[in-house]
Formats: C-alpha cells, structure tokens, sequence
C-alpha cells in the first residue's frame, strides 16, 4: 500500500491494544480511506460495511447481514444489530467499520441518539468501532461536533488527506519528472485520481482522455465532490469559478458572483472548513485587512480554471488537450510552490505562509512565495523562500531581490534566505554563504 503505512501502522496499533477504541475517520472523496479500511480490516475479526444513499431499513438490514455472516437478506433492526455487535465484542476483539457514515445519518440522524446509548455501555468492550465518512462537513458537525449526541465517545479521529509530493510521485513513476509534475498540479495527490493517468500515453492524450471528453471519468467530477459537502452546491460553483478567475478578494467575488459580501463570507468559510480553500494573509500582518482566497484542493483549481471555461465549447479535443498542456507551464509557478513548501516544513518546522506588502522606497508592492515561522527561545524565525521554475539555473539577482524584501517585511528576530530551482544555480550563486540553495532533484 503506497502511502498509507503511516495511517495503518496507526490503526493496528489501537487494534492491538484491546481496548475499547471508537474513532471517526474522514477526509475528501476518493482519497484512498475505503482501500486503507479494507487494507485494515483484512485477516482480523470485525466487519467492514459501507452505507448506501438508499433506504435506511435497507442499510440495517444489510449491516445486519454482514455481522451474522450470512449472504441473505435479513430483517433486523439497529437496536438488535447492536445487540449482536455487543454480544461479539465483549469478550474478543471486534472491529466494525461504517464506511460513509454520513449516508446513514443525513435523514435519520437520530441513529446518533441510538448509537450514543450504545457506546455509553461498551466501556468495558473489546469493540473497535469506525466511522468513515466522505462528507467533511458532516463528519464534522454530527460526529466530531460538540452538540452531536456522540461528542465525547471518541477515543481518537484521523482525517486522511491527499497524498504528499513523495508518496504520490511513486504513484507516477512511469512518467517523466516533468509531466509527473504536471499530474500533481493537476489533481494533487489523490491516489485515485493519480491512478487514472496512463503513462504509455503522452500527458495531452491523457489530459483527452481524461478530462474533456463527453464520457471522461473527470468531467462531473467536481459537481460529485461539491454534492458530496452541500445540499445545494451552485453558489460554490460560482464562487470557485470567481477565485479560479483570479477574484481572490470578498468584495471582488461577490461583484463577480452578484452576491452581497456576507453571503459570500459564510459560503467561504464552509468551503474553508472542508479544505477546498483557504485564507491567506501576509505573515506580519495576520488579522489585518490584506486578506486572500485561494483554491487549495489542486483538482478544484485545474478543473475551474482550465478545463470547465472551455469543455462546452471545445471541437478539436487534441488541440484543446495541447493547449491546455502549454498553459500548464504558466500554472507550475504556483505548482511549485506547494510543492517546496512541503519540503520547508520538513526541514524547518513551523507555520506555513505568504508575505506580500509595499516597498515605501520604490513604491512598488513586493511579494515573497514561501515563510516558515517558527518560535524558538522566544526568539521568532523565519525562512524565506523564493521557489523558481525555469529552463535556466537562479543567479544572484535573486538571492539579493529576496534579500530585500525580507529587510521589508516586519516582526522577525531572525531571518534565513532560501531559494528553490527547477534548473539548478549559477556557479555565481552557488558561492554565496548566506542563502540556502535547493534544487528539485535534492528533495525528489
């Protein structure tokens, strides 16, 4: 299992210690939970059961049917169901796993009352419950939730997310680096997503293939996703669509989307609990008014701002895959960028972000790609980096552009230069003693 070893080790861990574990596990459609729950579930004694959209009575009895082993229908209620559940695990380790929980409690949330009852009394159990669930939102309000009726009676949670650069590259060991890149930028590292590249093909026949034609596996995708957190996602659609355009403030969205600011504010915030998107400000001035919006799920952002503008209008699909191909080259800027901050937090822990802000001198506005803040001593640190994809190595023009524009930037006791190249450095540079070079083949 690619990816996973981390989640699983975990998972066998809490098995293996015969207590009573109860513990919600959740994260984005198609992120790998049901294959590492599968995984999980293999050569132990307990159930994996994933719930249905469809009725409910058929969903217990289909449960029902799992726990007593048997390929018939039977007819059972959830009270008797948890009866069986505690009969199994009272005196041996019993895993029941619920996968797409959410199905179950979207139109009988009083299963949160039953199950609350249940988990009241199997403190002293050998019961390993799971519930998944794809819907973020959900998983959050109703299970995790301090109102939900079963606040309290998790010994744990885990949110799985999307692959890191690493994991997924291995994924994407057919390709080229530079198309494997490509792929990341296109759909992150959602494994199944990854899965679906060919790498006998060249990347326009697969972004074809894949993307714009009437029966692609991706082109309703983002309208699944979006189903799967809100009941009515047009809204989200339009305001994704905005900031894929380059609307990244309120007031700039919501002239876009015809929308008044409040609005706007509240459908952001959901999107933002669901890790859709997220708020950025400058990093020495975090509640100020400089704020930024920015799509963070990486499929969301491809899929809104390079293939929905133009898939209804499209005639020639390879041309359309070529040019879609080149304008990625544009987008691996910002690409890059996600990808060096993952490795800046491994070599410099700390907190993620952006500076951007006006250089009083030259009277311009300046911008910094990536800041690692960290507190040490008391003493608050910073890396600053600078993240270039180009054809040419980086030379010392951009070390002492940086340079200057950390001197801008306010409330640090202690600042660290860093530069990421696609192509290498200037021997020129490679000479200076107060930057920190790193290029792609270093971390990859």
């Amino acid at each position: 299992m690619i990816g996973r070893e981390a989640e699983l080790s975990l998972l066998n861990e809490r098995y293996n210690s015969d207590r009573y574990e109860m513990m919600p596990i959740y994260g984005r459609r198609r992120v790998g939970k049901t294959t590492l729950l599968k995984e999980f579930v293999r050569d132990k004694n307990g159930v994996y059961f994933s719930a249905t959209r469809g009725n409910i009575h058929d969903n217990i009895n289909r449960l029902g049917s799992r726990i007593l082993g048997i390929d018939s229908k039977v007819e059972m209620s959830l009270d008797e169901v948890l009866v069986e559940v505690r009969k199994r695990s009272m005196n041996e380790r019993y895993l029941l796993i619920i996968d797409e929980y959410p199905n179950l409690i979207r139109k009988s949330p009083e299963i949160n009352d039953i199950l609350q009852e249940f988990l009241d009394e199997m403190g002293e159990s050998k019961l390993f419950l799971i519930l998944c669930g794809s819907s973020v939102s959900i998983m959050h309000h109703e299970v995790l939730g301090y109102k939900s009726p079963i606040y309290g009676r998790r010994t744990g949670s885990l949110e799985i997310h999307p692959m890191n650069i690493w994991e997924s590259m291995k994924i994407l060991n057919g390709f080229d680096r530079d198309d494997a890149l490509k792929i990341y930028g296109m759909v992150g590292g959602v494994p199944m997503y990854l899965l679906m590249f060919d790498p006998s093909l060249p990347l326009n026949e697969n972004v074809e293939r894949l993307f714009l034609k009437e029966d692609s596996f991706f082109r309703n995708e983002h309208e699944f996703v979006l189903m799967e957190e809100f009941e009515n996602p047009f809204t989200y659609f339009s305001i994704l669509q905005s900031i894929a355009d380059g609307k990244n403030k309120i007031s700039e969205i919501a002239s876009c989307c015809g929308l008044d600011q409040a609005t706007v504010h509240k459908h952001l915030k959901s999107l933002m609990s669901t890790d859709f998107i997220e708020k950025i400000a400058p990093v020495d001035n975090p509640e100020g008014k400089s704020v930024r919006y920015e799509i963070t799920d990486s499929f969301l952002r491809f899929q809104f701002r390079r293939i929905l503008p133009i898939v209804e209008y499209v005639n020639d699909l390879s041309s359309a895959s070529d040019s879609i191909v080149n304008l990625m080259e544009t987008d691996m800027g910002r690409i890059f960028e996600g990808i060096c901050a993952q490795h800046l937090i491994k070599i410099h822990p700390g907190q993620i972000g952006k500076w951007w802000g006006s250089d009083p001198i030259n009277r311009t506005q300046e911008e910094i790609d990536l800041v690692s803040t960290s507190i040490n001593n008391g003493k608050r640190i910073g890396w600053f980096a600078e993240c270039k994809y180009r054809n040419e190595p980086v030379g010392t023009e951009v070390l002492e552009t940086l340079i200057h524009r950390i001197a801008l930037v306010k409330g640090y006791d202690e600042t660290h230069p860093v530069i990421y190249s696609k192509s290498g450095f200037t021997e020129s540079l490679k000479e200076r003693k107060d930057v920190e070079l790193i290029d792609i083949d270093d971390f990859l």
